[in-house]
């Protein structure tokens, strides 16, 4: 089997044991009394053993990856099915930004009323990384349209060059905001599959935006993204807040979608290739392959 069609196989039936695992594992190994897990359960130690496995797996078929020089040689797809995911990652982005938005005003409201009364009991930070976090979702998610947009019609506009780099930003921030919400909770399996996706799916994104800087890394591209979508899925059985959830599922989506584009133009036949326009083309009305 090519590994264009093995790998995002594997993410999917691993994402999806390990969505049923970490369910198995909330029901039978956490005692909502202690607010603990027990210590050795079955269902932690298969969903751990799984999730390591394909990790593993995912490391050694990803070793053979040749390294495209350039972003839309590597992230082409003429497949509706690729602009259709990242269009859609891209307004889950956009919905988990504005929801963010209200969760960080809330969380302002509450440090301000409490710090009436008690100077220092709440911090500050937490609302302020989530505030800008959603912010920053808000150009990330139309950078995610441009990506779509681009990799789709082989373009490539000159907005993309300023805005590919926020979705790993605000992914970055991201991980901060989850690390700062849960930060005092001594029980790190609770968050620690949303914090790891986290994490992975934010390097994913910042080598993804490396291809566009000549800096291309497709090896350590592809497991990040593969594996963040592992990881994505089974933290997914956390029932997140909403606009985590949505965080959570757009930036899956969107490394997903990258990485099965590179591994079809790597692996898969050779797809026919449209005439690239000039940097900027699409930007103005002339026709570019006129004389």
């Amino acid at each position: 089997m090519r590994k264009d069609i093995q790998l995002p196989l594997l993410v999917l039936l691993g994402g999806a044991a390990g969505f049923g695992l970490r369910l198995w594992q909330w029901k039978s190994a956490y005692d909502p009394e202690t607010q603990l897990f027990t210590h050795h359960a079955p269902a932690t130690l298969a969903l751990l053993g799984v999730l390591a496995a394909v990790a593993v797996l995912l490391l050694v078929l990803v070793r053979n990856i040749p390294a495209p020089g350039e972003f839309l040689p590597a992230f082409y797809s003429p497949d509706p099915g690729h602009m259709a995911m990242l269009v859609m990652a891209a307004f889950l982005l956009l919905a988990g930004g504005l929801l963010g938005l209200l969760d960080g005003m809330q969380q302002l409201e509450f440090w301000r009323q409490m710090n009436q009364y008690t100077p220092g009991a709440v911090p500050l930070a937490p609302a302020l990384v989530r505030l800008l976090c959603s912010a920053l979702c808000l150009p990330a998610g139309l950078a995610l349209l441009l990506v779509g947009k681009s990799t789709y019609r082989l373009t490539m506009p000159k907005a993309l060059f300023s805005l590919v780099s926020l979705t790993g930003f605000a992914g970055l921030l991201w991980t901060l905001a989850i690390h700062l919400a849960h930060g005092v909770d001594p029980v790190l399996l609770r968050y620690g599959f949303l914090l790891l996706a986290a994490g992975l799916l934010t390097l994913a994104h910042y080598y993804a935006a490396g291809f566009l800087f000549g800096r291309p890394c497709p090896r350590r591209f592809t497991f990040f993204a593969l594996s963040g979508s592992l990881v994505a899925f089974t933290a997914l059985a956390d029932m997140p807040r909403p606009a985590d959830a949505m965080l959570l599922a757009g930036f899956a989506l969107s490394a997903l979608a990258l990485a099965s584009s590179l591994l079809r133009n790597t692996f898969g036949p050779a797809r026919p290739m449209p005439e690239r326009m000039p940097l900027g083309a699409e930007d103005t009305d002339e026709d570019p392959t006129e004389e």
